[in-house]
């Protein structure tokens, strides 16, 4: 890049892939980042693991012979915190290896949105009622029979609000976040990195389904898609935890909701979540622009003091 388009980037401000590649940037920094990122992800995941194991023993809860948990509920939640993990790993691999500010990996204005959140979150949820309400009308309904009791759907729903949406952002800060804007930093376009992760994200879920993997796929793309439109991860972040929360709390109605992804699914399986990823894509990217939400940093945002994250 010609040193005259470089200042025409700053002058107008830098876009969300783009952060990475601050004045600090050399081409050996996102290498080194990627080894830290799996070091401090191990290392948090052995502190969990730790912390899991060590709570279980105190309050009576057996460990399997492949160290898991006897207990399912137990087993869904460490599912879920193993995952979340990643979150601080990402945001101390930003810091550290790319010496850029940790707010920079949430949005172009070194800060995760709030009121830009809860604004995309709510318009998820009513994407899911009307998920809900097609199921309803296919006969999906919930079995009664099935019911687990108030105890055990109560901890479910802890979980699905406590857990949940930190397992859901820190997929979207490392697939949609750091990972797309590292990738960036060497090609300078988004599109190559959201490929890639957009094929890690399916790869870190066991369905097997062609018709499940081509809606993971399709999810993930257009995630990254609004992340760039969006200039940050909001959108992505409540639509994804939107759709965990949802899943975990409607199959804990039936009891502790099984970890096992495999299994057959029909069209109409995947369809509904498919045309909502669609359509809330769209709505969403139409409602930034309304709203003048920013879609480049500040001149001096990529450089500047770390942000709020």
């Amino acid at each position: 890049m010609s040193l005259q388009r470089e200042s025409a980037v700053d002058a107008h401000g830098t876009p969300y892939h783009l952060l990475a590649r601050t004045p600090a940037h050399r081409w050996w920094r996102p290498l080194v980042g990627i080894l830290l990122l799996i070091a401090l992800a191990v290392v948090f995941l052995l502190v969990i693991s730790a912390v899991g194991m060590g709570l279980a023993v105190l309050v009576g809860i057996g460990l399997d012979a492949e160290l898991g948990f006897s207990a399912p509920l137990w087993e869904f939640a460490f599912a879920f915190a193993s995952i979340a993990v990643l979150l601080p790993a990402v945001l101390l691999t930003a810091r550290w290896a790319q010496r850029r500010p940790v707010g920079t990996v949430s949005s172009v204005e070194g800060r995760l949105r709030w009121r830009w959140l809860l604004d995309c979150g709510g318009w998820a949820v009513l994407g899911f009622v009307l998920i809900a309400v097609v199921d309803l009308a296919r006969g999906q309904g919930v079995d009664v029979a099935a019911w687990p009791g108030w105890p055990t759907f109560l901890a479910v729903l802890a979980i699905a609000v406590t857990l949940v949406p930190l397992q859901a952002a820190a997929e979207e800060y490392l697939c949609r976040g750091w990972l797309v804007q590292t990738f960036a930093s060497w090609t300078r376009t988004p599109w190559p990195g959201a490929v890639v992760t957009s094929v890690l994200f399916v790869a870190l879920h066991d369905y097997t389904e062609p018709l499940v993997v081509a809606d993971l796929f399709v999810f993930a793309m257009a995630m990254c898609w609004l992340t760039i439109r969006t200039g940050g991860l909001e959108a992505a972040i409540a639509l994804h935890v939107v759709n965990n929360a949802a899943f975990a709390v409607f199959a804990g109605t039936q009891g502790v909701p099984s970890l096992d992804q495999s299994g057959s699914y029909s069209v109409w399986d995947v369809l509904p979540t498919m045309a909502l990823t669609v359509v809330y894509t769209w709505w969403i990217d139409r409602r930034a622009r309304r709203r003048g939400i920013v879609t480049r940093s500040r001149p001096a945002a990529a450089g500047g003091t770390i942000g709020a994250c």
